[in-house]
């Protein structure tokens, strides 16, 4: 039945429908919706877009976690293999601001978020009216594209394609869509019963292409030499998809030091403890002449340190790996005969740390049956202690980890793997391994909806009372005992318990491997505190 109005839509009203039709085109599905005043005509455009199953709207009422909820499903539609941009909706003035975070991290991880803004007219710039930020349309200056809609513009619809445009390529990243509303902000009566939303249609998935670039050139040139002088350094891909790089970089017989959040970690190839390797083997290292960069290495110095040589750096650029195993597999490499062996093997010395939180995150990373779960690790000592002990675990009992890492902060933890989860396999469990301030930092990232159901996830914290992380940095020195517990530690004395009831999550403690991994088998969704001892300066130990 079609009730569209007779009367000509008011400004508002056209200019929301054109956006949300844009969104659209661009292949969004997902919507996060801050509550605010100046946005109400994005808000109830996307109110009837959802009501006639066309997107799915998610309610949050912080903007910082509303932006990481959103940054999470974009991660996790990439990893599940429909790469779709994701929006986050706020109203003008200071909301704006608390988006900047996750833009970030968004922009260094090639994610692709929008940032929908609502701002009130130009004509209010500059005169002090209430919650209008002057330049609020270019405030979030790491996005790769970003357009201004002034109120009532006739072009709106083609403005926010030609920007949302810069999300979806090769390498995408995020774009700041800021548009300008004049009163009224709600619409009429019969506008508010049209079903306009009835005939929208979502665009496809687009397919990755295999684009081959200079480097890939260079790579593949190298990797088919079978001299047994090139590694390959694997930091965390974003998410992109590697398609088959792993088994065709096993053909070429060249080592593979992976960080964990890199699917290349479970290649044959694969170097474990490989940042031992480099420090404790010169012998090694002054073999190699060429090393070859797949996705964002950030975790060890050493790897750092490599980097930072004279050493012929090639860099496959973010979103080509499909193009370097398609290269790979038309090269047909012969291979460098005993040259990975040599290192693998050196890994293999090293072993596995002897202590209480590297058996808890064992058991954290480790399938609880047939099926190899997600692992969404914090960006502190949780990846780095993944890194020490998945190689104790077998392949196929080996949690696909996956981390943020574009610039490796703690935040918006909760809220990331939140709607990470929302978008994955529901057969396939998801965990968080996250430290206590991590979690602290984003304790509101638990709050969602009045009856919105839990997400699929379980939230391992690590709960050592304070920074581990500094305690393995040059802060645990003997002349700076007296500034590491309240400077660095930041002890703070609080369990997860009443947070977790308050916020509405089942909560479970854990006090050894065993039991975290009997909670973990169970399958149910929630929070489950791991006491570890406390955090103090390796000096005073």
């Amino acid at each position: 039945m079609n009730t569209q109005p007779d009367a000509p839509l008011q400004a508002s009203t056209a200019t929301a429908r054109a956006v949300i039709r844009a969104l659209l085109d661009a292949g969004v599905r997902n919507v996060v919706i801050c509550p605010g005043s100046r946005s109400a005509p994005l808000t109830y455009a996307l109110a009837q877009a959802a009501a006639a199953g066309k997107i799915t709207t998610h309610v949050r009422v912080d903007e910082r976690s509303a932006a990481f909820l959103a940054l999470g499903l974009a991660k996790g539609h990439r990893i599940a293999g429909e790469p779709r941009p994701v929006a986050v909706v706020t109203t003008s003035g200071s909301a704006v601001a608390n988006l900047h975070p996750a833009v970030v991290e968004a922009a260094y991880a090639h994610l692709p978020l929008i940032a929908l803004t609502a701002d009130r007219p130009a004509r209010l710039r500059g005169t002090g009216a209430n919650q209008t930020l002057d330049a609020q349309a270019t405030m979030l200056p790491e996005v790769v594209a970003s357009c201004d809609v002034p109120a009532g513009a006739p072009n709106a619809g083609t403005l926010v394609c030609d920007t949302l445009t810069a999300a979806r390529g090769r390498c995408p990243g995020p774009v700041q869509v800021n548009v300008q509303f004049d009163v009224p902000l709600v619409p009429t009566a019969a506008e508010a019963a049209d079903d306009w939303a009835e005939e929208l249609t979502c665009a496809p998935v687009p397919t990755p292409e295999a684009v081959e670039t200079e480097q890939v050139t260079a790579a593949v040139d190298a990797l088919t030499e079978a001299t047994g002088e090139t590694i390959v350094l694997a930091g965390d891909v974003r998410g992109f998809p590697l398609a088959g790089l792993a088994t065709a970089l096993g053909s070429t017989g060249v080592p593979i030091l992976a960080e964990p959040s890199c699917p290349l970690v479970d290649s044959s190839a694969a170097v474990p403890a490989h940042p031992q390797v480099l420090d404790e083997h010169p012998e090694l290292l002054d073999a190699c002449r060429r090393v070859i960069v797949i996705g964002k290495p950030t975790l060890f110095r050493s790897d750092a340190k490599l980097l930072a040589s004279d050493r012929q750096i090639i860099r496959i650029p973010a979103g080509a790996e499909v193009g370097l195993a398609a290269a790979l597999d038309a090269a047909s490499p012969a291979g460098a005969g005993g040259w990975a062996d040599r290192w693998i093997n050196a890994g293999r010395q090293v072993g596995v740390p002897a202590s209480r939180r590297a058996g808890v995150v064992q058991a954290a990373i480790t399938a609880s049956g047939e099926v190899r779960p997600h692992v969404y690790a914090a960006s502190s000592s949780a990846i780095r202690v993944i890194a020490e002990t998945i190689h104790a675990v077998p392949v196929e009992k080996r949690g696909h980890v996956h981390a943020s890492r574009g610039l490796a902060g703690i935040d918006g933890l909760i809220s990331t793997a939140t709607g990470f989860s929302r978008v994955l396999d529901p057969e396939v469990p998801v965990r968080l391994i996250i430290g206590d301030l991590a979690m602290m930092h984003e304790i509101g990232g638990l709050l969602r909806e009045a009856g919105e159901e839990l997400p699929a996830l379980q939230i391992i914290v690590l709960n050592d009372d304070g920074g581990q992380i500094f305690a393995g940095l040059e802060h645990g020195q003997d002349h700076l005992v007296p500034y590491f517990q309240r400077f660095f530690a930041t002890p703070h004395g609080r369990g997860f318990a009443d947070l977790a009831a308050g916020y509405g999550w089942p909560y479970t403690r854990a006090g050894s491997p065993a039991e975290l991994a009997e909670v973990l088998a169970a399958g149910e969704p929630g929070i489950i505190e791991v006491p570890l001892p406390p955090v103090v300066s390796p000096a005073v130990r």
